[in-house]
């Protein structure tokens, strides 16, 4: 699991290095988005992310939202700046299974 988690945090963190723009932070649940998929696409799409082996449903996408809003507090502290996100929410019949914050790249 810890391996797994380290996976993700990895891509997160190369995700979130390319997408940092100054703003004034804020999760913005208005623009978080909800996207239906099937099971298997959920499965490969998580374990594209480092979560492969790691069952999905509600708990797996609020611990991935979780660990997601901790590392861009980390990252605002460290760059004292704020970071305006919202969240891709994966559904499989309704029920959100993982939750992703897609990075922004700016030119």
């Amino acid at each position: 699991m810890k391996k797994v988690l380290f996976s993700f945090i990895a891509i997160l963190i190369f995700a979130i290095s390319i997408a940092v723009s100054p703003a004034k932070a804020a999760y913005l649940p208005e623009y978080d988005k909800y996207v239906e998929v099937s099971s298997e696409e959920a499965r490969a799409i998580a374990d594209l992310l480092g979560l492969k082996g790691v069952p999905l449903g509600e708990e797996t996408a609020k611990l991935s939202f979780e660990i997601q809003e901790a590392m861009i507090a980390k990252i605002e502290s460290i760059i004292n700046k704020e970071i305006d996100h919202y969240y891709i929410w994966l559904t499989v019949n309704g029920e959100p299974v993982l939750g992703i914050d897609p990075p922004v790249v700016l030119i």
